[in-house]
């Protein structure tokens, strides 16, 4: 508990599973806005962010604009009914934590086929450049060149094993892991895609079986936070700025709100625009769904 050799941090708002946690872990990762918490046991990750970031999964917003300054990695952390203890000097306090629930979406058979996705794939498209993604690399980097034409090749592969309905769970597996960083790029795409794909009502979410077939089997060929999100989002768990951008699209809204596009490409240094990828793939094959063709290089 918080006391004079201890200052006290505010929890702002969190999800369930990081509120309900109790055990013991240790600060991973730290970060300017976001620090990861490492329980060992569960091999689970919990994430603190400043009061700037986006609710998600497993998280908590704290009331501080910076967290690089006052957590250290390796620090212990333990997890109690009234807060957190980090180290010997910080306290977060969850007493007045208000929790945070994603929306649930479902849309019938005339409220799928009422919606413009191929409008939607165009728009999140054109929000894209060629350096926001590995997806769209044009530059002269051999390394970069080579995972930019593994991803498309491994992409193209899953939209025709999407479209065929067949080897989907192989196609996903092999997207698994490609790319650089905390949560390389072809992650970051299969969660975008996700949104779209596994929405309650979806004719393509009868395979959401083979994706989580997939991260089973080829878990293990990405980074720990990358697996986790995958996850989640396999399992209809994403963050708020993803989540805002989809209601929108199912809502059939009038305008197109670009900011939330803009607050999704704002995510890491580029994992935003590789979900937003994923995201304008997912809306061109639910037009391809409801019967009309989509050309694969169109997405």
């Amino acid at each position: 508990m918080a006391t004079p050799t201890r200052r006290c941090v505010a929890a702002l708002t969190a999800d369930g599973a990081f509120l309900e946690f109790r055990g013991t872990g240790r600060v991973e990762q730290v970060f300017s806005r976001a620090v990861n918490l490492f329980i060992p046991e569960q091999q689970r990750l919990f994430t603190l962010l400043s009061e700037s970031g986006d609710n998600a999964p497993n998280s908590c917003r704290l009331a501080l604009t910076h967290c690089e300054d006052l957590f250290q990695p390796g620090e212990p952390v333990s997890f109690t009914q009234s807060g957190i203890a980090v180290g010997t000097d910080k306290w977060i306090t969850t007493s007045d934590c208000q929790a945070w629930q994603m929306p649930i979406w479902s849309a019938d058979a005339d409220h799928f086929a009422a919606i413009s996705w191929r409008g939607w794939s165009e728009v999140i498209r054109q929000q894209l450049n060629h350096h926001d993604t590995l997806f769209l690399y044009q530059g002269d980097n051999p390394f970069y060149q080579e995972i930019a034409r593994e991803l498309q090749l491994r992409r193209r592969a899953l939209i025709t094993a999407l479209d065929n309905g067949e080897y989907i769970s192989a196609a996903v597996g092999q997207l698994i892991g490609l790319g650089i960083g905390l949560t390389p790029s072809s992650d970051d795409y299969l969660v975008g895609l996700s949104t779209i794909l596994f929405i309650n009502q979806h004719p393509l979410k009868k395979y959401r079986q083979d994706f989580l077939a997939a991260i089973q089997s080829e878990g293990n060929n990405t980074t720990l936070l990358s697996k986790i999100t995958l996850e989640e989002a396999f399992h209809q768990r994403y963050r708020e700025n993803v989540a805002r951008l989809v209601t929108h699209i199912i809502t059939q809204q009038h305008h197109v709100a670009t900011q939330y596009i803009t607050d999704i490409k704002n995510i890491g240094s580029s994992s935003g625009c590789d979900m937003l990828y994923g995201m304008a793939d997912a809306c061109a094959l639910s037009h391809r769904s409801g019967g009309n063709y989509v050309d694969q290089d169109s997405c």
